[in-house]
């Protein structure tokens, strides 16, 4: 199930009072965001401000997959920003239509949207939601928007959007066919080169530690699945034990009872026994003494 929204009241006097509810609009699910708008507009409304309520209302709640990429931002940052930082290499590539560099960039771009997009759908999973395949697909785009535009780049790093980004400019990045002639350019300078390499070097390692955290999380997936698997068959024996124990304990209670009715059965029968044997004793003495009386003649 979705984490329920938990109200942080809003500092009324702060400057960046719209951006700190912003913050906290964000963060909720879809479905928890109208009510937790409407509690900020009225707050800022009791508070005397009508400007940040007026404001607070144009808040636009969130596609599901706008939410998703806002999620991202949040707990993949540091994904995003070598997302990004592809991005730039990207159009840098395709302005000097560097052909060998675009097919490499544009393998990990598809490799780290890839990620990003899984690591989306657990972050979903984990917060109670399922994710469709139409949403997954304009994730997609959004991340491939912020790949080809810088502007785009900067929209999703705030982690506010609300709909989902259209790429523009170099799109998929397919690089050019081999066998097409290619318009010279001239060398980048040095540092430009450079700068180009560290952002592929940077890229490439986080994409290949966001495949690493994949493999990690797939594997403890698995391995609570299997645990979880036992602890249904460890559940299931139980309970047949903790019925067959309930039976005994029927049966057992069953006869405890049946033996203290006997056992009271019994003792009724005693006392009567007692009392029978009491009054033979009296009676003995009373012949004993009788025959003695007589054996005097008295």
């Amino acid at each position: 199930m979705a984490a329920r929204f938990h109200h942080k009241p809003v500092d009324t006097t702060s400057v960046s009072r719209l951006d700190e509810v912003a913050s906290e609009l964000y963060r909720l699910a879809p479905e928890e965001f109208t009510a937790a708008r409407r509690q900020y507009e009225k707050e800022a409304r009791q508070a005397g401000d009508r400007e940040l309520a007026a404001r607070v209302h144009t808040l636009a709640k969130p596609s599901v997959a706008a939410w998703l990429a806002n999620q991202l931002v949040r707990e993949r940052q540091d994904e995003l920003l070598a997302l990004t930082d592809l991005g730039a290499s990207l159009r840098e590539a395709t302005e000097r239509l560097a052909g060998d560099e675009l097919r490499q960039l544009s393998r990990q771009q598809h490799e780290l949207v890839y990620v990003l997009v899984q690591q989306a759908r657990q972050l979903a999973r984990a917060s109670g939601h399922s994710v469709s395949e139409n949403t997954s697909r304009a994730l997609e785009e959004t991340l491939h928007a912020a790949l080809a535009d810088e502007h785009a780049a900067q929209q999703l790093l705030a982690g506010r959007l609300t709909e989902t980004l259209q790429r523009t400019g170099f799109g998929d990045t397919a690089a050019p066919d081999p066998g097409t002639p290619l318009r010279v350019a001239p060398e980048p300078a040095a540092g430009q080169q450079a700068h180009v390499e560290e952002h592929a070097r940077r890229a490439e390692h986080d994409l290949a530690e966001a495949k690493r955290a994949l493999s990690d999380a797939t594997k403890a997936r698995d391995q609570a699945q299997a645990q979880a698997a036992d602890a249904d068959q460890d559940a299931d024996a139980a309970e047949g034990e903790v019925e067959q124990l309930r039976r005994q304990l029927n049966e057992a209670s069953a006869a405890a009872a049946e033996a203290d009715r006997n056992r009271r059965a019994c003792a009724t029968v005693l006392r009567r026994a007692e009392g029978a044997v009491s009054d033979a004793e009296r009676r003995h003495a009373d012949a004993l003494q009788r025959r003695d009386r007589l054996a005097r003649g008295t």
